[in-house]
């Protein structure tokens, strides 16, 4: 992926990276030696993933959902976390007392108002942090640390996508694949480029 594509992304969620992780930003094997040698004498910003976004330009509209997708749903579930009782027996000893209160000023009441008010709230945040990106079989991987199933099942939606992106353009169009070096790429992007030529492409089949 085109390095200002990478920053794009770098610099519009920055909660699920790390910092200051030297890697390679560059697009040829020349670039990567002479990267290396820059990141010694650290005379570049660097990635704070390892190699950085290891697939093509195509798949960024698909990385740009997902990592969108993903903040909405931690900022709304850590929202909600907050408002939740740091412990549970505390919620479990509020709503008992709150169904067998009886009358409305009974001290089970009380106690259960006094407790929802003071009790510690709080659950700690869900977080997510971003480990690896790349192609791999033809297909984008997500590897990261944290989140939950939710995120685990948009993850899986993504990879599953890029199956049927282009990882070149981006088109949805006329989608296969190469054979040898697998790679998921259109008709149209295969026929005009000399190193996708020396494979041969082959239709994605629907279903």
């Amino acid at each position: 992926m085109k390095a200002e594509l990478q920053q794009k992304l770098l610099k519009k969620y920055p909660e699920f990276f790390q910092d200051e992780l030297p890697i390679y930003t560059g697009d040829s094997t020349k670039e990567v030696l002479e990267n290396t040698v820059k990141l010694l004498k650290q005379e570049e910003m660097v990635l704070p993933i390892q190699f950085g976004f290891e697939c093509g330009d195509g798949w960024y509209v698909i990385l740009d959902t997902l990592m969108e997708e993903i903040k909405f749903y931690l900022k709304h579930k850590n929202e909600s976390r907050d408002r939740e009782f740091k412990y549970k027996f505390m919620w479990d000893l509020q709503r008992w007392l709150r169904l067998n209160a009886g009358k409305p000023n009974s001290w089970k009441t009380k106690l259960s108002d006094w407790i929802y008010k003071n009790a510690p709230k709080g659950k700690p945040h869900l977080q997510l942090r971003i480990d690896q990106v790349k192609e791999k079989f033809g297909g984008l991987r997500f590897y990261y640390s944290g989140g939950d199933d939710e995120i685990s099942g948009m993850v899986r939606l993504a990879e599953s996508l890029s199956y049927r992106t282009c990882e070149y353009c981006g088109s949805t169009k006329d989608i296969g694949y190469t054979s040898g070096w697998i790679i998921s790429c259109c008709k149209s992007c295969h026929e005009s480029s000399e190193q996708l030529k020396r494979y041969k492409w082959e239709p994605r089949k629907e279903g």
